[in-house]
């Protein structure tokens, strides 16, 4: 087919890292304020750790439309086998965070240790469903950062409309990148006027809109992955927008840009990267390490909470309130590292096996499949 003359090859190495950089920036940004550490007003970059999640949100729009995205244009599509897989990517690693924050909260219950105010079992049905960033129930609560994989989730749901949508525009996939790009930037605009979300911005839509939040990031990662079918950019060009992509990023924030600015940069490191892939120039990003790393980033995404809870309970007693800059800033580093750590067994031993457990036993292989 002409659309795919340009078209990438089935593994993208270079974006697999890119999941793990964006956890990590999201791990700076949760733990730049402990033990009294200013690493957000010191750093404009870690400040806007939030928008790890939006580059999270496009390279799931941009990946899942290359893996599925050619089964739906040739009618080959299997809605019921697609959710399957994309629940074994996202349910075990939830489950068995979740069940460790229950168990802390019974645990510290009945020690008589003050629970955490988001530990509410009434809403716990929320996070079992996945549901709890539709705006079903009053708040998320228990593993904050879970309210992405809900939003995930509902991006998944919807999938075959959202690469639909995209499709109108085959013919002109800048206009696709367009469109999305204008959505986002409306929704920016709008989201702070609406009373429902109390005056919060896109861009830190959590547990109270967190689906609102994903479609215009889902729907630039397909377009990207369109507009890549008739684009092919020399190894040079596509590092250099890359490295220019990320100095975008990295800069745009200390210079007072707001979010929408910053985003701009997500989508071209990742388009810039993805062109990569066409010329087979890895580099270092496709070396095994990083690739090891970015497969593990979901676990080290969901557990930094968990780790969080434990760690600083400790810290709380071991060394409060003696507790210098230095030994601070240790302590910290070490909340990181014990994620790390976490993460790499949580991947090696839950996420893997159940995922390649659950996708061996898909009820949906044999059926019939839905044209879309």
């Amino acid at each position: 087919m002409a659309e795919f003359k340009n078209a990438y090859p089935q593994d993208i190495k270079a974006l697999t890292p890119l999941r793990f950089g964006a956890a990590l920036w999201v791990l700076l940004f949760f733990f730049g304020d402990r033990l009294g550490l200013t690493w957000r007003e010191a750093s404009g970059f870690i400040a806007k750790g939030y928008l790890g999640v939006d580059l999270f949100f496009i390279l799931s729009g941009f990946i899942l439309a290359h893996v599925y995205g050619p089964q739906v244009i040739g009618k080959r599509f299997n809605y019921g086998s697609f959710l399957w897989a994309r629940l074994a990517r996202l349910y075990p690693v939830h489950l068995v965070t979740l069940g460790a924050l229950v168990l802390l909260a019974l645990v510290a219950g009945t020690l008589g240790i003050k629970v955490n105010a988001a530990f509410d079992f009434g809403t716990l049905w929320g996070q079992l469903f996945m549901v709890q960033a539709w705006g079903l129930i009053p708040s998320g609560g228990w593993n904050h950062p879970a309210w992405s994989i809900s939003a995930e989730w509902f991006a998944y749901l919807v999938f075959p409309i959202s690469f639909g949508v995209m499709g109108l525009l085959k013919r002109a996939p800048w206009t696709g990148v367009g469109f999305a790009a204008a959505g986002f930037g409306g929704l920016f605009i709008l989201v702070p006027t609406l009373s429902h979300f109390g005056g919060v911005a896109l861009t830190e839509l959590t547990q109270n809109g967190g689906a609102l939040r994903i479609i215009p990031s889902f729907l630039m990662g397909i377009a990207l992955w369109r507009l890549g079918q008739i684009t092919m950019l020399s190894s040079f060009v596509a590092w250099a927008g890359a490295a220019l992509s990320m100095t975008w990023i990295v800069l745009a924030p200390s210079l007072g840009a707001n979010d929408v600015i910053t985003w701009v940069g997500l989508v071209g490191l990742i388009f810039c990267l993805g062109e990569t892939s066409k010329t087979g120039t890895g580099g270092l990003m496709a070396a095994p390490v990083a690739l090891w790393l970015g497969e593990a980033s979901y676990s080290l995404y969901m557990v930094h909470m968990p780790v969080d809870l434990v760690w600083f309970q400790v810290v709380d007693r071991a060394f409060q309130p003696a507790l210098g800059s230095i030994l601070a800033l240790i302590l910290v580093l070490g909340a990181m590292v014990a994620s790390i750590v976490s993460a790499a067994i949580l991947y090696q031993f839950i996420e893997r096996p159940a995922r390649n457990w659950m996708r061996a036993r898909d009820p949906f292989k044999k059926s019939k499949r839905i044209p879309i």
